[in-house]
């Protein structure tokens, strides 16, 4: 059947022309409850419709003009996604949004088929579970439950049993879709890891009941100060990690600073026996797109942050430095020997310098060193006259199918005669 839209009352979704519901015997159809605004946001936060909006879409209630702007602004908000998401809402299947336009005209029609043979209309979720049964085949065991019942359901598949933010699956879903919109809207997007410090410490000393106490109240210190729009889940054991839609690394920083001290002031039994004298979190910031371009790289830039904040001294937010290959890197494949720094039977290996420049250089081995070492790297070849040690902190580290392993070097603590060399060895190669 073609799909229709209406001209008049604002963008009315797709019709079935020629059809309608048959009315009920007596009276007007009852009005939808309205939702409360924070169960709207929860639906809004899964990718899901209200049920009012719904039953406006399927003609279970009587439009008002009211009903037509909001449905109107609905489906605004969600150009590329809210027939899908309506579908999910209804079904738990999730369809691109050009299959779901379809698949949502034919559940219209079925639901006007069903209607004129009952005489009476069977409303949208009654028509859903027989056309995704016995039409489309594409449900078993399907069940029909109140908003209240579907919505109390539906928040507890999302959220941690103790601490009642949102778990760990509901945030890589959410992460990846707050990219995709980020990428769309060309706005920011940061994200934070954070971490307990010596949190075995403190549950060796309270027990687990003790340490389960700790963590519902570091998630109600990490809440505070976080906007409507943010979101913050455990990741899992004593990480959490926060999303913070349209937030560029400064904002995200400030903010992760407040976090770290609403942590750091609460009174919990035998904090004092802490390191530091309290319990406190180590915060990693990534942002996107500067530091990554998806999902797993965004984490895994956290992650790297994180673990730079912990092993600089823990209690503290840090965000690593950008990725210094984009700036006035030089493309080579030069022999090198690196060496951990502070381990003394650490023996040089071979690698190779993929790109250098005057802040950093980046290696590739078949196993290279954790971020946060600190490495002494030995090039020779390429028109140097001797070789040139470099010293500098492993700022990240990732596999990569050809070369094994790669490792971004930031320089740190160079003395003067090789920071001499290197600028001269530099300007000599970009001359050529």
């Amino acid at each position: 059947m073609d799909e229709r839209a209406s001209d008049k009352g604002g963008d009315r979704g797709p019709e079935l022309p020629g059809r309608s519901d048959p009315a009920p015997a007596r009276g007007p159809r009852p009005r939808a409850a309205r939702a409360r605004p924070h169960d709207e946001r929860e639906l809004e936060e899964r990718g899901e419709i209200p049920q009012k909006l719904i039953e406006i879409a399927a003609r279970d209630t009587d439009r008002t003009e009211e009903d037509e702007q909001a449905f109107a602004r609905a489906r605004a908000r969600k150009p590329d996604s809210f027939y899908s998401d309506l579908i999910y809402t209804l079904a738990h299947i999730r369809y691109p949004e050009s299959e779901a336009r379809l698949v949502w005209v034919n559940l219209l029609t079925h639901k006007s088929e069903m209607s004129t043979l009952l005489g009476r209309n069977v409303g949208i979720r009654v028509a859903a579970l027989d056309f995704f049964r016995n039409v489309a085949g594409s449900l078993q065991d399907a069940t029909i439950m109140e908003s209240s019942e579907y919505l109390h359901t539906a928040r507890l598949a999302i959220t941690d049993g103790l601490t009642g933010l949102y778990n760990h699956r509901y945030f890589q879903d959410r992460l990846a879709r707050e990219i995709e919109r980020a990428s769309r809207e060309g706005a920011p997007l940061s994200l934070l890891m954070m971490d307990i410090d010596h949190f075995k410490r403190y549950n060796d000393t309270n027990g687990h009941i003790g340490g389960d106490v700790a963590l519902r109240e570091v998630a109600s210190a990490l809440r505070r100060p976080l906007g409507k729009d943010d979101i913050l889940a455990r990741y899992g054991g004593e990480e959490f990690a926060a999303i913070l839609p349209g937030k560029n690394r400064k904002q995200a920083v400030d903010l992760a600073e407040r976090m770290r001290q609403e942590v750091a002031s609460l009174q919990l039994p035998s904090a004092s026996a802490q390191p530091g004298s309290a319990l406190t979190v180590s915060i990693g910031v990534a942002t996107f797109p500067e530091d990554a371009a998806d999902r797993n790289a965004l984490i895994d830039w956290a992650d790297l942050s994180l673990y730079l904040a912990k092993t600089g001294g823990r209690n503290r937010v840090t965000s690593c430095p950008a990725d210094r290959r984009r700036d006035d890197r030089t493309r080579t494949d030069l022999e090198a020997t690196f060496r951990v720094l502070g381990d003394e039977a650490a023996q040089a290996r071979s690698a190779h310098v993929i790109d250098i420049g005057p802040g950093g250089l980046a290696l590739a081995a078949d196993s290279l060193p954790h971020p946060g070492m600190r490495v002494e790297v030995s090039i020779q070849g390429g028109g140097l006259q001797k070789a040139l040690s470099l010293r500098g902190r492993v700022l990240w580290r990732r596999a990569e199918s050809r070369l094994g392993e790669l490792a971004g070097v930031e320089f740190a603590d160079l003395v003067p005669e090789a920071r001499a060399d290197l600028d001269s060895w530099l300007a000599a190669r970009k001359g050529a």
